[in-house]
């Protein structure tokens, strides 16, 4: 084998050669450079070889079995157990060549093994391969790692696009997010507009992934710049219209056919003849998105189902239709994606966690947003999630908190 990658290989390599007796290390050096290795240390007993590869890095290792102070069997076990084995490909060339020897180099970790006196060609035809595999191994770790780096950055980025919690004395805006892998699909944004309003958005990208998240940041994008229209207070009066205008830029350029699925909501609190907190009307929009659960000061629990629509980015002539409710003091409107409702237990039945446990959860005196995630995840019993989590809850004030 001599194709250029062998080349490269072989030129780039640094290796440890590992015998006690010299004139097999001398020889082994000499084999090397004319493969074209030059970058070659020596070591001459186990004890050397570790110290040698804690050191330094190496791209290959030629080791002898049977050596004082510690033998070969005794290398790669170390090797195993520190977790190097597995990017340091070893050779074993030794005169123990029982299969027994055999078997033990290679369930310790080795990558071949070869017999003394070993054969130039055969020993050519094991090295330059093993090197190349090598590179190209390294190659994908540090593509692996660059693109992890990345993910974690886009991370970061997307969860900062989530809003703090808002609080004052008419209403107060908690939200969780969640993406199941590095990165997600699911929305959640609240913004005040004028006159005391205050626009709620949850909204849930049809797949998962890098592909959901732009999605995503391209759907966050269009509502914030929908809210910071100067017609902005006229137009987040017509939800339908809000939706509609969504809809419109989302089914541009969307060649691989993603929808989202959305619930916008502006909140116009008011206030008693006492100057207290009182009822406030939610105008709202659902387009086919979960329906929202409406807890109210009594404890009893209502759904807000009414349809105001397909998901945005399906049809360009898809009909929206908004409703308003009223809310009082006590009053809490929970919306949130399916990667609540449809959080799955392990197990051949995959037992989703279901509307049943929101309501049970609602059903605490004082439910916060970091023990839903905890139900979400009990549920699950440790399974990796296998769906992004989002979740705004809406809390009127009682008069006297």
């Amino acid at each position: 084998m001599n194709t250029p990658a062998s080349r490269s290989a072989a030129s780039d390599a640094r290796v440890l050669v590992v015998d006690d007796i010299e004139d097999n290390r001398i020889l082994l050096v000499r084999r090397l450079a004319r493969l074209g290795i030059t970058r070659v240390a020596q070591a001459n007993d186990g004890r050397a070889a570790l110290d040698a590869i804690r050191s330094e890095r190496f791209d290959l290792v030629l080791l002898d079995i049977m050596m004082p102070v510690m033998t070969g069997f005794d290398v790669l076990e170390a090797l195993a157990a520190e977790g190097r084995i597995e990017q340091l490909p070893v050779i074993v060339i030794s005169a123990m060549n029982e299969m027994d020897a055999v078997v033990r180099a290679i369930s310790l970790g080795a990558e071949d093994f070869l017999p003394k006196p070993f054969d130039p060609v055969l020993l050519r035809a094991r090295i330059l391969p093993t090197l190349e595999k090598k590179q190209l191994r390294d190659r994908m770790r540090a593509e692996l790692t660059r693109k992890q780096a990345e993910l974690a950055e886009a991370r970061s980025l997307q969860l900062s696009l989530t809003p703090p919690p808002y609080r004052d004395g008419d209403f107060s805006v908690d939200v969780v997010l969640e993406p199941a892998r590095e990165v997600g699909g699911d929305l959640i944004d609240h913004v005040q507009l004028d006159a005391g309003r205050h626009l709620l958005v949850v909204g849930d990208v049809s797949d998962k992934g890098a592909a959901a998240a732009l999605m995503m940041a391209r759907t966050h994008a269009l509502m914030r710049g929908l809210a910071g229209r100067p017609d902005a207070a006229t137009l987040f009066s017509d939800l339908a219209a809000v939706a509609a205008a969504l809809n419109r830029e989302l089914l541009a350029g969307n060649q691989n056919c993603m929808f989202v699925t959305m619930f916008i909501g502006v909140l116009e609190p008011s206030r008693d003849s006492t100057g207290d907190a009182g009822r406030a009307r939610l105008d709202y929009i659902r387009c086919g998105h979960v329906p929202p659960f409406l807890q109210r000061a009594d404890g009893l629990i209502e759904r807000l189902g009414a349809a105001g629509g397909i998901p945005l980015g399906v049809s360009d002539s898809a009909p929206f239709t908004a409703s308003s409710i009223e809310l009082a003091p006590g009053d809490r409107l929970l919306v949130l994606s399916d990667g609540v409702t449809e959080a799955a237990a392990p197990g051949s039945d995959g037992a989703q966690l279901g509307d049943a446990g929101v309501e049970q959860w609602l059903a605490l005196r004082s439910p916060q947003l970091a023990t839903l995630v905890q139900t979400v995840r009990a549920h699950e019993a440790g399974e990796a999630a296998s769906d992004d989590l989002a979740a705004l809850l809406l809390t009127i004030p009682t008069s006297n908190n």
